[in-house]
Parts: structure tokens; sequence; C-alpha cells
């Protein structure tokens, strides 16, 4: 496989995840009570979208095919795992600021699992991944401070 056929393949790899934590951020929103957790993860949504623009702007760049043909089974269960928990807590949006944070540390591996490869040969490639992964570790760390912040209201929990 040539490095340029590599780049298009691990680039695919976080386009999949990346879209499909579109749909989990709009998953989300639909399964918090909280007007302002639905606006956060609506936003979030929305910026995963970017996110993935760029990401179909780079494939095609590299003389790739910039559509997602298939979500990441991880990616799906995580999915499916947030709707059976939610399902099972009945809209707790303590819960689902849970899910979201476990998506997006899970999204944050698979980051490093690629910028530890052979992406390294390519400078500006890396840059990019690396400059997409900080939108993601941004939002992760805006969710962990949120989510600990919601122990403080109920110290029962």
């Amino acid at each position: 496989m040539s490095y340029q056929e590599n780049y298009i393949k691990q680039l695919h790899t976080l386009l999949r995840l990346v879209t499909d934590s579109v749909e989990g951020y709009k998953s989300a929103a639909e399964h918090v009570d909280s007007t302002e957790y639905k606006d956060l993860f609506n936003n979030i949504s929305r910026q995963r979208e970017s996110i993935a623009a760029e990401f179909r702007e780079r494939i095609s760049g590299y003389g790739g095919n910039a559509e997602v043909e298939s979500p990441d089974l991880m990616a799906s269960l995580h999915r499916s795992w947030m709707g059976i928990k939610t399902a099972m807590t009945k809209k707790d949006d303590q819960a689902v600021m849970e899910s979201c944070r476990n998506g997006d540390q899970a999204l944050l591996d698979a980051f490093d699992d690629i910028l530890q490869g052979d992406l390294l040969n390519n400078a500006d490639l890396k840059t990019f991944i690396m400059d997409q992964r900080l939108k993601v570790n941004e939002v992760f760390l805006d969710l962990d401070d949120r989510y600990f912040k919601l122990f403080k209201k109920d110290p029962s929990i």
C-alpha cells in the first residue's frame, strides 16, 4: 500500500468516527431534559459536521472518495449502548453526559493511534490531524468539567 493510499485509509477511519459522533451528539440532544445540554450537544454536533467536512476535503485532495461508506462498528456500538443506557436511566442528563465523554475518549484514542503510525512521514497531514484532535479534546475537557460539576450538585451520586 502506498503512503497516499494509507493516508486516505487513515483519514477515512477518522471521518467515519467523526461522522458517527455527529449522530451520537444529535441523539444525546434528544435524550436530555436540560435545555442547556440540548443546545450544547447540538452545537457539538454542528462542530463535528464541520470537522467531517474538513476530512472529506482532505480525502478528496489525496484523490480518495470522500463519502462515508459504513459506520465504524465500535462507534455504532457506542451509540447503541448510549440508547440502552439512556432508556434505562430515563433521560438522566448525567448518564448521557458520561456516555458522550466516553465516546469522545474513544475518538481521541483513535486520533492518537493514527498519529503514531505512518502519518509521521507527512508533516502537513500530521498537523491537520493534530488540529482536528485538538478540537475534539477541547470539547472533551469541557464535557469532563461539566460532568464532574454534576456530582457537586448531587453528592449522593
